[in-house]
């Protein structure tokens, strides 16, 4: 017979069910087990002396234990789940579990350790059915937009930064690097007549970072589009995109979501703010009396988020303009003000989801920009090359998606929206 899910079950009619053992209770004449399975619950009833054979098979099962069951629901008024239960005519124990680790009450770490237990909470595969959705909405959008998605590699023969934060690895004899980010081969894309392209892909960071926001592999949304005037091109494709999906949360999971999280899911119905990273820079040291610094950093990136709530009363904000030195070689500068770049990050709940920018396509600028960073030009001869022959104007964005994930749902930390972890200090399971 083939397996039916229970909340397919319909009373009086033979099915098969299979689920794990959320509840068992032994009594004197009746066992009474819930199991349960990725659509819903239903309520197993045995008679002891009816069914002694099916008692006996049940011996050694306890809770999390893993049963298929033959039989018939029928409607009970004694029976709180659904009003049905099951009366099983067969059973077989698919699995006998062992006594679990960890509870509910266990550290994140101690969780850590045993992933997979910690994700049969209900609660917490919830959060990857709306990263399901969250992503479809991403590449919904995208395509509906004209874009074409790609898979770049993640093993190259330089760094994506430029920069140390690298895993670097032995390639048949040869030095590679795990890519840091799809950027060289987003904007190769563009030099190829693309025009528009996005990935959903790992990204990996040799950081030493252990805070609530930070991994060393993570996935990433990944855009990039030909033919902008200027990075607020690339602002509004992001802003409008992030619009879209959070609409599409909101109308299948904001009620489920205000149930389990206690979040409502805000909707941006007006334009994100937009400012420029030396206003910020005063607006910081007037509300707040903090000194300007050369980039955002935790604590500033709340401040003004903060500052937006009270005066836009928006939860996003787009800072702009940063200075070029704090910024990737391959931004293009401000052409009134050089020292300043056509970059952006965008801010959600106190903090940074999103880096975007125009890149500069000139190869001659382009080999400048990387040799002022402290970058041998010959070193990303491969990455110039892209550009000598031929390239539009081009822009784009990343953002992280258990960043994007545990700020909906105002998760502590990006652990909890990743499937598997990886941090400095975690490497299994």
């Amino acid at each position: 017979m083939k397996r039916t899910l229970i909340k397919n079950v319909i009373p009086e009619k033979e099915v098969l069910i299979s689920g794990w053992v959320e509840n068992f209770r032994d009594k004197k004449s009746m066992i009474f087990i819930v199991l349960k399975d990725i659509s819903g619950k239903i309520q197993i009833t045995i008679e002891k002396e009816k069914y002694p054979e099916l008692v006996k098979k049940l011996e050694g099962v306890i809770v999390n234990s893993v049963l298929s069951v033959q039989g018939v629901a029928h409607i009970s008024q004694y029976v709180k789940m659904g009003g049905v239960e099951m009366i099983p005519t067969d059973i077989k124990v698919e699995s006998i579990a062992a006594a679990l680790p960890i509870t509910k009450e266990a550290s994140v770490d101690l969780k850590m350790d045993y992933r997979w237990i910690d994700l049969r909470d209900d609660n917490k595969r919830l959060i990857f059915e709306i990263t399901t959705l969250a992503e479809m909405a991403m590449r919904e959008y995208t395509t509906s937009h004209g874009f074409i998605e790609i898979h770049t590699p993640k093993i190259s023969g330089q760094s994506t930064e430029g920069g140390s934060e690298v895993f670097a690895l032995d390639y048949f004899g040869q030095k590679a690097y795990l890519t840091q980010s799809p950027q060289l081969y987003k904007q190769m894309a563009m030099a190829s007549g693309f025009e528009k392209v996005f990935e959903i892909g790992p990204c990996y960071r040799a950081e030493q970072s252990f805070t609530s926001r930070h991994a060393t592999e993570f996935m990433a949304f990944d855009v990039e589009m030909s033919y902008i005037q200027s990075h607020h091109d690339v602002m509004d494709m992001e802003e409008d995109m992030i619009k879209y999906v959070l609409k599409r949360v909101n109308d299948e999971y904001g009620n489920k979501i205000k149930e389990v999280f206690g979040v409502d899911v805000v909707v941006p119905t007006t334009d994100f703010p937009r400012i420029p990273f030396s206003q910020v820079q005063e607006i910081l040291h007037n509300e707040y009396g903090v000194e300007k610094k050369k980039d955002m950093d935790t604590e500033t990136e709340r401040l003004i988020c903060d500052y937006v709530k009270k005066t836009y009363n928006s939860e996003f904000v787009f800072i702009t303009e940063y200075p070029f030195e704090s910024r990737a070689f391959y931004s293009m500068k401000c052409e009134d003000n050089p020292v300043y770049s056509k970059s952006y990050d965008l801010l959600w709940k106190d903090q940074e989801i999103t880096s975007g920018a125009q890149r500069e396509h000139r190869p001659d600028v382009l080999s400048s920009q990387i040799a002022e960073k402290g970058i041998d030009p010959a070193n990303m001869s491969n990455y110039i090359d892209f550009f000598r022959y031929g390239c539009p104007s081009h822009g784009g964005y990343a953002i992280g998606l258990a960043r994007f994930i545990a700020k909906l749902l105002n998760l502590a930390s990006v652990k909890e929206a990743t499937y598997l972890f990886r941090g400095p200090n975690r490497l299994l399971p």
